[in-house]
């Protein structure tokens, strides 16, 4: 049986809610027998808040609806999350910072800066999403690791790198993660191309964080991260300036199954088939935030059913 925690965090990053911690405890004790760990976090400028908990309720659905799949079409090629799965869902739900009618990545700029976004995600990431890496990883009973499964979205992946690199910078924390697991799927990060590079600002999180996966979306229909690359955005990620594993295009056909360490899905096969679709396309950012598709849900499903 999976279960959820809803999480009620101000702008600051600071997690409001005193009985937080003890509910997490109760959620970790023996009698749930939770196997993974998954975090959530939206992008910062998708129609308010609103708008992003739809999106995050679609993607849990169709994503849900695609890990059942998965086991049901061959239970014994994904054995991980078969009989014994038994997740945790932890949604960062992170204010959006601009009136609910704003649609876009690109339509921050009207009422918040870039720059002002960006700090506030990395905030919300040292503060909150840290937090809760750091209470569950300290209530962990002797070997019963987790596996710790972090999905973002534009924004929204500045605020889980920023909870893993301050993770990767707390050497006490980093001496309990024997037999922890890190799965990240990053879909169009507004990240600079080197920021995994070490030294750089997410330098140390696969460079100290062990058993870390990271999967990472790109689309060259994405104008968030290109046409509005004077906002401060370095994209479209594709160019990554750190070794790639594997590399691989997703259509409307194929989805290919992810099996490294660090790999980039290229979208934009897929986006060009569904570029006329209702809602497909946004005026300004373009297909940023067309990531509710069959297809990702499937690329989703077996990158964390590995």
């Amino acid at each position: 049986m999976s279960h959820f925690l809803t999480i009620p965090i101000n702008e600051h990053g600071i997690i409001l809610d005193q009985r937080f911690a003890e509910q997490l405890q109760t959620a970790g004790t023996h009698l749930f027998g939770l196997t993974d760990v998954f975090l959530y976090s939206q992008g910062g400028c998708h129609g308010g808040t609103r708008a992003a908990q739809a999106e995050q309720n679609a993607l849990s659905l169709g994503f849900a609806k695609s890990l059942q799949g998965l086991v049901c079409a061959s239970p014994s090629q994904w054995p991980r999350i078969g009989a014994a799965f038994a997740p945790l869902a932890l949604p960062i739900h992170w204010p959006a910072p601009q009136p609910e009618a704003q649609d876009s990545i690109a339509g921050c700029r009207e009422d918040t800066s870039f720059t002002t976004l960006q700090q506030r995600a990395d905030s919300i990431g040292r503060q909150a999403g840290y937090s809760l890496l750091r209470l569950m990883i300290e209530r962990q009973k002797d070997g019963q690791p987790y596996r710790f499964n972090l999905i973002g979205h534009s924004f929204g992946c500045r605020v889980l790198c920023s909870a893993l690199q301050t993770l990767a910078e707390d050497d006490g924390l980093l001496a309990r993660l024997a037999g922890n697991e890190f799965n990240v799927a990053l879909l169009q990060p507004v990240i600079d191309s080197n920021a995994l590079v070490p030294g750089q600002l997410y330098g140390k999180v696969q460079q100290s964080i062990p058993r870390l996966r990271m999967l990472i979306t790109t689309s060259a229909r994405d104008m968030a991260l290109s046409k509005w690359e004077a906002m401060g955005a370095k994209g479209p990620t594709g160019n990554l300036v750190v070794p790639v594993d594997q590399r691989f295009d997703v259509t409307s056909a194929v989805v290919p199954t992810f099996t490294e360490r660090l790999g980039v899905a290229n979208l934009t096969p897929l986006h060009l088939s569904t570029a006329n679709d209702r809602d497909a396309t946004d005026r300004r950012s373009g297909q940023h935030s067309d990531i509710n598709r069959p297809q990702i849900y499937d690329l989703l499903a077996r990158f964390f059913g590995q």
